[in-house]
């Protein structure tokens, strides 16, 4: 019972809670024969609960997760001696559910859905090229979509490293059926492929499109002697013919900029605005590359795809939003012409290459500044170049707003987009000028605040909109607010990280914690820098033998990131547990610490050094005021909201159907009463016929025998005779 120490003969050790004279609780068990060792819970002497599994000596192999009698289940991360990494879902000892797997041998990367060890359903797959900064191509090979066995099959969408995109459908690797081609210059095939080809031109290979220039009619020829596929074709395919001073890799789409001026002036303003960028364009690959970075992790080939939420960034930085234009009005006019679905035009998720991106800047240079140069020539010129001076190379890369301010602070508000994302759609109303999409107002922003009961004596009204009026001089004039103004999400998620800081107290954060005065060692836990600690010793982390590997990031998982990225969610489920998983670990295993100090005393030389600290402290309470901000307070009170008008419609439905079953009853219980009132005056009509039968015809009643009329009264005679006056006549 309770705990000991077993030894067998062949040399293997359990040390640990007992039950019955079997492994019943936490313990560490190691093999004798082989390189094998586990620590974790036990149930009836098999692995069952939280445990990890080492495979060799060294501890490059390794599982950390859940169990279920001794076979994998759950949720668990799996590394195997080559290196490669798996996260996710367990079933049976095999891959299954939702995972990500990297192959570090092969820099290649799923994340996605599996079935018994294999991929199936839908998923992204990620190829990686490895690159030196600002290379030419600054995207990788990517598939999302749809896989069966392995396969890609199904819808999917390709990305080429060259930035050409397939979209449509797979089978078994290969583009087969409806699909859109776009090629790297921006030009666009839509049409049948079969068994990876163009069935149009079945000799050629869409991979040499996607991947090569064809910058000549004698190179094509060369490659494709014999074939029917003319060169003219070609040309227009990949836009070898292109007389623009960008090449064929970047065309812009300037087809509805240019559609703005007389035809006679469309190829001098198309000539001088593709000079303009060609100046620019080292810069603007610069600077592209910098924001698509921004809340990513190491990436393995350099290569980062810019979303719309880091479009958002760049030109709230750049100031394009102080031109009297909003983020949500920039978003309508750069959807104008496009095929972007109406609820995507303000999605945070949206990519954009850096085609799109030139041609974006382009459509708003002409929208803020072309009434000023309207009566100039070139004056699409001058509007891209006055913004290129005024905005954006003054400001561009200097980045602003809380959201990514600091790495380890955007990778851990990341964990909470999705939700956050979720909860905006539902508050937002259809705009009200075409296309009507849906858009927050900040007004809409507030009532949901106070529906959600986070208005109160730290979170004012005034506060609220002192937060959104730092970085937006049309919101507040110091008199008057304006409540119209639209907010787009990334606007919404920096309000809200702002919200938690005046929200979340330091006395919230102590009664949360609950921590006891003192710890094993004696030590107090006043400091926002024990506080990590306990924070770090309390949550789940991957073997401290791999932590040392781990911490590159290439091998670990966007859970873990930050080593402070907490589970916080097991906190408060386990607040008594004495020792956690790491520290058993290093006590029992002794295997080796990554030395971060997870146990420190308070010498006098650990005070002086104190000061160093101050930004763990920062860090760690800035964690935990996130926490308690989104999961505790906006999420909480939003499932709360959902559940109370859950209820409501169910009340509702309810009401309707009782009141329909009333409805129903009454004109029942009306139907009947309409039966019985006419059976009962048939009744009635019935006995009087009866009646009238029965009484004999030869025998009338005294009550109905006719008196005599008075011609027939008897008179009396007389001595004269009575005449009547007709005979007279």
């Amino acid at each position: 019972m309770n705990h000991g120490v077993y030894t067998w003969p062949d040399g293997s050790t359990y040390e640990g809670e007992v039950l019955h004279g079997v492994r019943q609780g936490f313990g560490m068990f190691k093999c004798g024969t082989h390189p094998v060792s586990y620590i974790g819970h036990w149930c009836h002497g098999k692995r069952h609960g939280k445990g990890s599994i080492y495979y060799n000596q060294e501890g490059t192999s390794w599982y950390e997760g859940d169990w279920v009698h001794n076979i994998k289940n759950g949720w668990g991360i799996r590394c195997y001696k080559s290196g490669n990494i798996y996260e996710g879902q367990w079933e049976n000892n095999m891959r299954h559910g939702e995972g990500r797997m990297r192959w570090l041998t092969a820099n290649e990367e799923y994340t996605g859905q599996w079935e018994k060890g294999i991929q199936n359903g839908f998923g992204t797959h990620s190829w990686f090229l490895k690159r030196i900064p600002n290379s030419q191509y600054p995207l990788r090979n990517e598939y999302i979509g749809e896989f069966v066995n392995g396969y890609r099959h199904g819808h999917g969408k390709f990305y080429y490293a060259s930035g050409a995109i397939y979209e449509g459908e797979w089978v078994s690797n290969k583009k087969h059926g409806m699909g859109q081609l776009t090629f790297k210059n921006g030009r666009v095939y839509n049409g049948a492929f079969s068994n990876d080809h163009i069935v149009e031109f079945p000799n050629l290979e869409v991979e040499f499109l996607s991947h090569l220039d064809l910058s000549s009619e004698s190179s094509i020829k060369s490659q494709y002697t014999g074939s029917s596929i003319s060169a003219e074709i070609i040309r227009k395919l990949d836009s070898s013919e292109s007389i623009s001073v960008l090449g064929s890799s970047i065309e812009l789409n300037l087809s509805l900029l240019l559609s703005m001026y007389p035809e006679k002036d469309q190829a001098e303003e198309k000539k001088q605005v593709e000079y303009a960028v060609l100046r620019n364009i080292t810069e603007l690959r610069r600077i592209y590359c910098f924001y698509s970075s921004l809340g990513c992790d190491c990436s393995l080939d350099n290569t980062f795809l810019m979303t719309k939420l880091h479009f958002w960034r760049f030109l709230k930085d750049c100031k394009f939003h102080h031109h009297n234009i909003t983020l949500a009005d920039m978003d309508r006019v750069l959807s104008t012409n496009s095929d972007i679905p109406v609820e995507e035009i303000h999605s945070p998720f949206t990519t954009i290459l850096l085609r799109t991106f030139l041609n974006y800047l382009l459509l708003l240079a002409y929208r803020i500044h072309h009434k000023e140069y309207q009566n100039r020539s070139p004056s699409l010129f001058l509007c891209f170049t006055k913004l290129m001076t005024e905005n954006i190379h003054p400001n561009a890369c200097r980045v602003k707003g809380n959201l990514f301010s600091g790495q380890q602070r955007t990778l851990y508000s990341m964990n909470y987009i999705d939700k956050t994302w979720e909860i905006y759609t539902l508050y937002c109303r259809p705009h009200t000028a075409p296309p009507h999409e849906p858009s927050m107002k900040m007004r809409h922003f507030l009532w949901m605040l106070k529906d959600f009961k986070m208005i109160n004596k730290e979170l004012t009204a005034t506060k609220f909109v002192e937060v959104i009026a730092e970085d937006n001089p049309f919101i507040h004039d110091g008199v008057d607010s304006n409540f119209e103004l639209e907010l787009v999400f990334l606007e919404f998620f920096e309000a809200l990280l702002s919200f938690a800081l005046i929200s979340v107290t330091e006395q919230m954060i102590k009664e949360y914690l609950n921590f006891p005065n003192e710890d094993l060692s004696g030590n107090k836990h006043g400091s926002p820098y024990m506080m990590n600690q306990n924070i770090q010793n309390r949550s789940s982390s991957v073997g401290t033998s791999q932590e040392s590997d781990l911490e590159d990031g290439s091998t670990k998982s966007s859970s873990s990131k930050l080593g402070l990225m907490l589970d916080l969610s097991k906190m408060r489920s386990e607040p008594k547990i004495k020792k956690s998983l790491s520290n058993e670990r290093i006590s029992k295993m002794n295997f080796k610490s990554p030395g971060k100090g997870l146990t420190f005393l308070l010498s006098q030389n650990e005070r002086k050094e104190k000061s160093k600290d101050e930004p763990k402290e920062n860090l760690a309470v800035w964690i935990m005021s996130m926490y308690i901000f989104f999961v505790n307070i906006l999420f909480h009170a939003h499932k709360h909201e959902e559940t109370l008008k859950e209820k409501i419609r169910e009340d509702r439905l309810h009401y309707m159907a009782t009141a329909h079953q009333r409805k129903l009853e009454n004109d029942e219980l009306e139907a009947r009463l309409n039966s019985l009132k006419e059976e009962e005056a048939k009744r009635a009509d019935c006995e009087i016929d009866i009646t009238v039968i029965k009484e004999p015809v030869d025998a009338p009643s005294s009550s109905f025998t006719p008196s005599p009329p008075k011609e027939d009264t008897i008179v009396p005679p007389s001595s004269k005779p009575v005449t009547s006056k007709k005979k007279k006549k």
